[in-house]
């Protein structure tokens, strides 16, 4: 059966669809614990049963966006139908994109809050796979309307989904474009380099003894620039949609990364030590590559809040002194990524006016960054 069969089945009604998720459910779950096992947590056999448990969470979890995404259109603008002819592919590809990224977030989320570190195990897959997928299916990207302007007749809205500039259907800058010159390239080119340079770590198996070019062969590091390279040559090379989807997604890594960098060093300068990990840039430039740059600033404004509460509830109940602010990252994507909808209709002005959306930045970034001094500040007199 073709992928563009089995999504257009997920997309269907009735009861061979909902044993698919069903089991794409249990699929996920098992993976989920079994990675995360195989990562940092082996579950002893008395622990068998939260294994179970959180399997039973991810297919129930999956079956509820399948509902919402797929069977409701949650995601859709109000009013507009399906966003290819007539048929269910892209709904079904979105929503399978979305399923990936949540499992992301939730071993993420698991690793963060058990050991206080987001291993490159998740989020560098993660970031190769959201490249991929943006290459290779741009309609992935979160759905926004489009107008379109008619001589006849008032404007007629159509389903796109959110780019780099807009609408990915919408007007591109020249200068991007593959068949204009090479400077989307080296564009593209450098954002990946620059993640690949902060975001990834050479490997314990290639050491000094080895040949350099023993060492080039047996580090995973190299494979990562490889793999990375072809996704970035392949999609210049096709162009069109193809290419706008893979830089809304690397865009989309620059933004997400760049916005936790600056308020990791603005509260570590205030605060004379580091105030998060490395691994929360990287988290991020995961949920940027999948999401894009407008939904991760709103991830990041939901986070300060989740992370505020999360400290709240920590202060009561005295339960730990150290706030991860990974999982709140998480939630915050999930919780957009869930809500698109209402959360892009009350949003969406911003992101048409510069200066309000720099001032909407600068709040992100210092809300974060005082959140983060506050809890350090906090946390001495807690442990005393």
């Amino acid at each position: 059966m073709s992928q563009a069969s089995i999504a257009t089945l997920v997309a269907a009604d009735g009861l061979p669809a909902g044993l698919l998720v069903a089991i794409a459910g249990i699929a996920a779950g098992r993976l989920l614990t079994a990675a995360v096992g195989q990562l940092v947590e082996p579950l002893p056999r008395g622990r068998r049963l939260l294994d179970g448990m959180v399997v039973v969470a991810v297919a129930a979890a999956t079956l509820a966006t399948w509902w919402w995404e797929v069977r409701m259109r949650g995601q859709l603008p109000v009013g507009i139908g399906l966003p290819t002819a007539n048929d269910g592919l892209a709904l079904g590809v979105r929503w399978a994109g979305h399923v990936v990224l949540l499992v992301l977030l939730a071993a993420a989320t698991w690793v963060d809050l058990r050991h206080r570190v987001i291993p490159d195990l998740i989020t560098v897959p993660g970031v190769l796979g959201g490249m991929l997928v943006a290459a290779l299916w741009p309609d992935v990207l979160l759905p926004i309307a489009r107008e379109v302007p008619r001589s006849f007749a008032p404007p007629l809205l159509e389903a796109d989904v959110l780019g780099a500039f807009g609408g990915l259907r919408d007007m591109w800058p020249t200068w991007l474009d593959p068949a204009s010159s090479a400077s989307g390239l080296f564009v593209a080119a450098a954002i990946f380099a620059a993640w690949w340079l902060v975001g990834t770590e050479p490997s314990v198996v290639a050491t000094e003894a080895m040949p350099w070019w023993r060492r080039a062969l047996v580090e995973p590091r190299n494979l990562v620039a490889v793999v990375g390279a072809g996704i970035i040559g392949n999609a210049w090379i096709a162009g069109g949609l193809h290419w706008r989807g893979l830089v809304s997604s690397l865009v989309g890594l620059a933004v997400a990364a760049g916005i936790i960098w600056l308020t990791r060093a603005g509260a570590s300068r205030a605060l004379g030590r580091e105030a998060m990990g490395l691994g929360d840039v990287t988290l991020m430039a995961m949920v940027g590559v999948w999401l894009g740059w407008q939904p991760c600033v709103l991830v990041c404004f939901l986070a300060v809040f989740i992370g505020l509460a999360h400290g709240i509830v920590q202060i009561v109940t005295r339960s730990e002194t150290e706030l991860p602010f990974g999982p709140s990252l998480c939630l915050g994507s999930a919780v957009v990524v869930v809500w698109w909808r209402p959360l892009w209709e009350q949003t969406a002005v911003f992101f048409d006016r510069p200066q309000e959306l720099a001032i909407v930045v600068g709040t992100v970034i210092g809300l974060t960054a005082i959140t983060l001094w506050g809890w350090h500040q906090i946390r001495p007199i807690q442990a005393g």
